[in-house]
């Protein structure tokens, strides 16, 4: 995993872990990541302050999709092959439970007071709706065909699920659990991220090599930026007000400015950049 310092946007720690990472999920508090190995049935866990490696899951799955709820101390992981979250602890690193799900559950968000999970089901085209407290499913809302990225809008009241297979994105009610607006994007959507207010929301078009730029209020793609080859993880840098994208092909990082909507640069990153989830963490 590379280490990109934001500052002189340049990696300044290489960090071994298992084989095929993809997704993460990084707890501010306890300053830690986790980084789920696809190919090395494993997920790392990664001391922020030291950059390395303190601890390793293994698991009899491939996982993917990662998030935490919000004091830490649980890790969801979605089970892709058999249709179910596993639950760890993660101050023993044990599982502590599972949670039936749709097909295939890919991405994950919680909601911003931390009693809602949500998970996108790729293969039911849905998105599951857990209490977070007593880890049962309490509703299911129909979106669009393969629903993959999600992401909570920067001030709580929206979820942004992408659509691989009808490109598009759905945007969910947390307060009401319904689809308020369907918006188009680029080919083959893989992410999404918003700005701090939620006013904007960013999706990778991996079909493209574009990040679509929407205006939620007004319910539409607004702008489309050129990036380097294949963009998969996007996230949004609330200090700098940059965005960061994942390049694939590229091996690099590309860095745009929101208000300007141009890429500035890209940053050199080891071979085949990707991140499935929010992935700048701030150091203490």
């Amino acid at each position: 995993m590379s280490v990109v310092d934001l500052g002189s946007r340049q990696v300044v720690h290489t960090i071994p872990v298992g084989t095929a990472p993809v997704g993460i999920a990084v707890d501010g508090l306890a300053q830690r990541v986790y980084v789920s190995n696809v190919e090395g049935r494993s997920v790392s866990v990664i001391d922020v302050r030291t950059q390395r490696v303190i601890g390793d899951i293994p698991m009899n799955i491939a996982p993917v999709g990662l998030v935490l709820n919000k004091t830490g101390g649980r890790l969801f992981v979605a089970d892709w092959f058999h249709d179910q979250l596993l639950v760890f602890d993660t101050e023993t690193l044990q599982q502590v439970g599972s949670i039936p799900m749709g097909k295939a559950p890919a991405g994950m968000a919680m909601s911003r007071e931390g009693a809602t999970l949500y998970v996108a089901n790729r293969d039911s085209s849905d998105v599951g709706v857990i209490d977070a407290r007593t880890l049962l499913e309490v509703n299911r809302i129909q979106v669009g065909k393969h629903p993959y990225g999600v992401a909570l809008g920067g001030d709580g009241r929206n979820l942004f699920v992408v659509n691989v297979e009808s490109n598009s994105v759905s945007i969910i009610d947390t307060r009401r659990d319904v689809v308020t607006a369907t918006i188009k994007v680029g080919d083959h959507p893989y992410c999404v991220t918003t700005n701090t207010d939620g006013s904007r929301a960013y999706v990778t078009n991996t079909g493209e090599d574009t990040v679509s730029v929407i205006d939620v209020k007004a319910g539409k793609v607004i702008a489309t930026i050129p990036v380097d080859g294949f963009p998969e993880g996007i996230a949004y840098d609330i200090r700098s007000r940059q965005l960061y994208v994942a390049s694939w092909m590229n091996n690099s990082l590309n860095v745009i400015d929101v208000d300007s909507q141009r890429k500035t640069t890209s940053i050199p990153t080891g071979a085949q950049s990707r991140s499935f989830g929010q992935f700048i963490a701030y150091p203490e």
